[in-house]
């Protein structure tokens, strides 16, 4: 698997997976618990977080899943919110950092 430097990815487009716009990649955070978060810069200059267990793919833009999916999202180490990326146990339907429902 291909490892990517954090100058290789800022700038980039992120794209949805249907094709979406949504900014571009400003920064690239982790956490203790080791999870990755890219600072994306929307449109309206507005940042927002997108958990890299969004990211399907990384080539001349950052393609991520759309935010039409549903539930938490599989990660190495268990489940995680599909909007902020924060760690969720099974079972659960709201995530408890950000707040919103998975289903």
């Amino acid at each position: 698997m291909k490892s990517f430097r954090k100058e290789d990815i800022i700038a980039k487009p992120v794209i949805e997976t249907s094709g979406t716009v949504k900014g571009k990649v400003k920064d690239v955070t982790f956490d203790l618990s080791g999870t990755i978060t890219l600072i994306v810069e929307g449109a309206d200059g507005k940042d927002f977080q997108v958990p890299i267990s969004k990211v399907t793919g990384i080539s001349d833009d950052v393609v991520v899943r759309s935010d039409s999916a549903t539930g938490p999202v599989a990660t190495a180490t268990g489940l995680a919110c599909r909007f902020c990326g924060k760690p969720m146990a099974p079972g659960q339907t709201w995530c408890p950092n950000c707040g919103k429902a998975q289903a």
